[in-house]
């Protein structure tokens, strides 16, 4: 099955830097949402508000319970998956490199850099005043440009980069269980894991599931239920991903590339990989040229 209606956020988000290298919501609140697994250039910060569901890094799956904080680097596979029941707010960060400071670049990105379990904060009480200002006047001066927006920009956000340093290299935010992770199903994120190392292979449900010793129904039931989406659906997107980076970044021929992804057949590779992302493999190559 090819997923209907895809959201291609990391052709959104990319789009978005061809003007500038930052990018931003602000204060999102919906009660129907759906967002593709996907990645894109630059970095990311997410900063769920309100709400409750999870987050998903690669085949890691963080929690949300509201003032969290998610930290994406540069083409990593992520998707966030809140709890519909109930509204949930978020504002989302994207920035280039380039935006910071030469000197201080290195530093401020360490937060990005200290591996998948340090890849979630849950702000205190105590963070929350400076954390909000500095997120408000970056907010301000990306909204409203006055003729010093960039420096401001770079300012601000060099602030706040600093201020997530500070508390994430604090003893007491370093430790492991920081973040209470027992509402996530360690099936689902073996599932994900599974998936995430077989996608060139042959998988189906049935396979998938006797690798979990789980019902085939459950398990599908138990994944669209923590994660939003089919694991049909996960499977696909998977391997759309790894195609584009295929695609992007080798010069390895179409046929091989559907081959190397778990497509049996170039044609239906083609054909799906049109429906979800818009274009050929050929175009979608070309337009992401360097």
């Amino acid at each position: 099955m090819i997923p209907n209606q895809v959201r291609r956020t990391d052709d959104f988000v990319n789009n978005k830097f061809n003007d500038m290298p930052i990018s931003m919501k602000y204060l999102e609140t919906e009660n129907h949402f759906y967002m593709d697994f996907h990645s894109h250039q630059g970095f990311e910060i997410y900063f769920f508000i309100e709400g409750n569901g999870c987050f998903l890094i690669e085949d890691h799956i963080y929690p949300l319970e509201g003032m969290d904080l998610i930290f994406i680097c540069p083409n990593e596979s992520h998707k966030s998956s809140p709890n519909l029941d109930i509204p949930n707010t978020r504002s989302v960060l994207h920035f280039l490199p380039e935006l910071l400071d030469q000197q201080t670049r290195e530093a401020l990105l360490e937060i990005f850099r200290q591996g998948l379990k340090y890849r979630h904060l849950r702000l205190d009480s105590s963070r929350l005043d400076r954390f909000h200002y500095l997120w408000n006047r970056l907010h301000d001066n990306y909204a409203h440009r006055p003729d010093d927006f960039l420096l401001s920009i770079r300012i601000y956000l060099s602030e706040l980069l600093l201020e997530i340093r500070h508390y994430m290299f604090q003893a007491s935010a370093l430790q492991a269980d920081q973040v209470d992770r027992s509402s996530i199903n360690p099936k689902i994120e073996q599932a994900i894991q599974y998936i995430s190392n077989s996608y060139s292979e042959n998988l189906t449900l049935d396979k998938i599931a006797a690798e979990l010793f789980l019902n085939r129904y459950y398990l599908c039931h138990l994944f669209k239920k923590t994660l939003g989406i089919t694991i049909s659906d996960f499977l696909l997107q998977t391997r759309f991903h790894h195609a584009k980076q295929l695609l992007i970044h080798t010069q390895m021929p179409v046929s091989e590339v559907s081959d190397k992804v778990g497509f049996n057949s170039l044609s239906y590779f083609t054909k799906a990989f049109r429906t979800y992302t818009g274009l050929t493999p050929r175009d979608y190559r070309k337009n992401n040229a360097n």
